[in-house]
């Protein structure tokens, strides 16, 4: 089985990922299995005299939070950790989705939503802060590869491989793709599966997510593994249908499969989905804000993530892939105000920018 050097990249998310440096206080958010690694990015950051704090939490905890806590409570917040957010330099997620996602299948949709409307402060204390910035990572396990339908081995090694890729080489893959979409107006996507869609990014920022901080959402935020450039479409200039070939639900792991929706002036109008319809518009009626708005377009540039398994750290990050989010995306220089940010997954797209065809089938021709 592959074993990854966890010292190797801990030391790659602080010192290039990150650039940590002397005296920034750190906050760390992991999930109790996850704790070893934490604590070696905890390591590296105290090498480079930074100060970090680990808070820790298990998926038994956060299971009978979901089930057991009276849903009036779970709306609300912990104004205690929206300060500790504010008084952070960085804060790094450790393991950002549940280690076994089944388990939490049978928790209902309203009781998500109420822990949506709690969390919220929360997350847009990362968006908003002046001087913040936030890293989040997975960390993998047999229980996510059972849902997956996936072998463990391979997800284990395909994640790690991901992680603990050459930046450098990622970063000049990046930089060259950002330039097809900079300064453009009009994309249009269409796939074998029958997505057809148009779509306008005037004026929007185009993110570079290269694995350097420095580079992503304006030196702010950035997810691990790498490997994106993705920016914030006008949210009422999309018009089309989308046929995502697989996402996931986050909080409950209900699959989705070929889900058909269409966009009219930017709003999400499911239609039909091979599997996982009702999954997918029960997340939508629990949630809140702009969540129906076209939030996002992805191009995915990792070369060490080859299969789709419906995991999105590493699915939008395929190369050659496209994704569109829906939902909150201001974090990407756009206006939708939600909590939810819900990516979903095109193969083998044709991608043109300004009638200029820079993908087909997956392979990039620019």
């Amino acid at each position: 089985m592959y074993q990854p050097d966890y010292e190797r990249i801990a030391r790659k998310i602080v010192r290039s990922c990150s650039a940590v440096r002397e005296d920034e206080t750190v906050t760390i958010l992991s999930r109790a299995d996850a704790l070893t690694y934490a604590e070696l990015i905890a390591l590296e950051c105290r090498k480079v005299g930074a100060l970090p704090l680990i808070i820790a939490r298990s998926d038994d905890y956060a299971y009978r939070v979901s089930e057991e806590v009276p849903i009036e409570y779970l709306e609300k917040t912990p104004l205690h950790a929206v300060e500790l957010i504010k008084a952070s330099d960085l804060v790094i997620s450790v393991g950002m989705e549940r280690a076994n996602p089944r388990r939490f299948q049978d928790i209902p949709a309203e009781r998500i939503g109420a822990q949506r409307i709690g969390s919220k402060p929360v997350n847009d204390a990362l968006y908003q802060t002046e001087g913040v910035r936030w890293v989040g990572t997975g960390y993998p396990t047999r229980e996510q590869a059972e849902m997956y339908g996936v072998d463990f081995e391979e997800f284990f090694e395909t994640y790690w491989r991901a992680m603990d890729v050459d930046y450098t080489d990622l970063r000049a893959r990046v930089h060259r793709v950002a330039e097809l979409f900079e300064g453009a107006r009009r994309v249009h996507i269409t796939s074998p599966k029958g997505t057809d869609l148009t779509l306008s990014i005037e004026g929007r920022p185009v993110d570079k997510d290269s694995g350097f901080l420095a580079d992503s959402m304006g030196g702010k935020l950035l997810n691990l593994p790498a490997g994106e450039v993705c920016m914030a479409p006008l949210e009422t200039r999309s018009e089309g249908t989308v046929v995502f070939d697989l996402a996931f639900t986050r909080y409950r792991g209900q699959r989705i499969e070929d889900l058909v929706v269409r966009f009219e002036e930017g709003k999400a109008i499911p239609v039909e989905a091979k599997m996982g319809f009702e999954a997918f518009t029960e997340v939508l009626a629990s949630s809140h804000g702009d969540k129906e708005r076209i939030g996002e377009l992805g191009i995915g540039l990792n070369d060490q993530v080859r299969e789709a398994i419906g995991y999105m750290l590493t699915d939008e990050k395929i190369m050659g892939t496209v994704h569109i989010a829906i939902g909150e995306n201001r974090m990407l220089g756009g206006v939708n105000d939600s909590d939810l940010h819900w990516d979903l997954l095109i193969m083998e797209p044709r991608v043109e920018v300004d009638d200029r065809l820079i993908m087909d089938g997956g392979t990039f021709l620019a």
